[in-house]
């Protein structure tokens, strides 16, 4: 199944997985569903899609790095899983004793074609087990426009 961003405009590039036709269409219709589409092209295929309304799109990335919880003096390393220009989603290796609203130093290299080396204050929104959701501390993170004007897509 296909997961397909959805713009502030609520349309939507639809791909068809065999013949690669392409159309665009209008989801506001789809905004509050369940968000699962099955979609039929004009050359007979049927495929499923989801439909990801989201703020920001998300970047999915596997890069490692370490984090430093601000004032609890507490570090070790991650799997960053995505970044987006809200901010970024990661995996620690081991238990860890990060909470909610925590501010974490997040350390990390981003990879191929451009190689640098990315230092970011987070705030914790959200934890399940060792996934942690996080926000940047300065909305204008440079992050993003490094990722859009290298074109790292």
């Amino acid at each position: 199944m296909e997961n397909v961003y959805v713009a502030h405009t609520n349309r939507v590039r639809i791909t068809c997985p065999k013949c690669r036709s392409e159309k665009i269409i209008n989801v506001t219709n789809f905004k509050d569903t369940k968000k699962k589409l099955k979609a039929k092209c004009q050359c007979g295929e049927v495929f499923r899609l989801t439909l990801d309304f989201r703020e920001h799109h998300r970047k999915k990335v596997r890069l490692v790095g370490e984090y430093l919880i601000q004032g609890k003096d507490e570090k070790g390393e991650v799997n960053i899983e995505n970044i987006s220009a809200g901010g970024i989603q990661f995996t620690t290796l081991k238990p860890h004793n990060i909470s909610r609203d925590d501010k974490i130093e997040l350390k990390f290299t981003l990879d191929y074609p451009v190689k640098k080396e990315i230092t970011e204050i987070v705030k914790i929104i959200w934890i399940i087990d060792r996934t942690v959701g996080t926000q940047y501390i300065d909305p204008k993170s440079l992050i993003w426009d490094f990722i859009c004007k290298h074109n790292l897509f």
